[in-house]
């Protein structure tokens, strides 16, 4: 059941993956190995999640190394060049089972790359975490896709497996209800950070609301 929190956290939301997945030691000694050298050879493709013949997500594959088979999480932070500096504009995190050999699938919503009116090429920061593993680097570079090449679709592809975007909204639309609080006109809504965001109008000049909504079914919200 979704739970409600005041909007205090809103401000850890979009680190929240980094503070509790790719910044702290995955061990069973407490520590890392910061000495693991990996070599990454994952490579980006276009994804059509809902098969309508549009791209909708940005992804980006990678083979675990057959060596290491204690990868429990692939982490991705996406970046583009902008006034010619690589800065990040989303991050996405995947836990995997203990099995080496697997391929690892990282997808960016390109909903969110179509809002930003960004366009590759793009570059993807990966690091692996498990037990006495560390490894980071860059995972490549894409070719120049351009975000029209996106769609916002109502699909998207998350860390929990494929949801609806309608469905979400509904869910929050009766949270909501259920919780007293008024939302005006739904004015954007995407996905980014590993977690949905709604933008609402005020109510007759009041505030704006966001919402974010994380696939474990968490809801956070505070007053723009």
């Amino acid at each position: 059941m979704a739970k409600k929190n005041s909007g205090f956290y809103l401000l850890f939301l979009c680190t929240i993956p980094i503070l509790l997945v790719c910044a702290l030691p995955l061990s069973a000694q407490g520590e890392t190995r910061p000495d693991a050298v990996l070599t990454f050879s994952g490579h980006f493709t276009l994804v059509d999640a809902d098969g309508n013949g549009i791209p909708d997500h940005l992804g980006y594959l990678l083979q675990l190394p057959a060596s290491r088979p204690d990868v429990v999480w692939v982490c991705g932070e996406l970046q583009a060049l902008i006034d010619q500096q690589w800065r990040t504009i989303d991050y996405t995190a995947r836990s995997f089972a203990k099995t080496g050999g697997a391929e690892a699938a990282l997808y960016f919503y390109g909903g969110e790359l179509r809002r930003l009116r960004v366009s590759g090429p793009f570059r993807i920061i990966v690091e692996l975490r498990g037990v006495n593993l560390y490894a980071a680097g860059v995972g490549g570079v894409s070719t120049a896709y351009h975000y029209d090449q996106f769609e916002a679709a109502d699909t998207v592809l998350t860390n929990q497996g494929p949801f609806s975007t309608a469905q979400i909204q509904k869910v929050i639309a009766t949270w909501a209800q259920e919780n007293g609080i008024q939302l005006g006109p739904l004015q954007t809504v995407t996905f980014t950070f590993d977690r949905w965001r709604f933008d609402y109008a005020g109510v007759s000049g009041g505030s704006g609301k966001r919402g974010w909504y994380a696939p474990t079914g968490e809801i956070n919200w505070t007053v723009h």
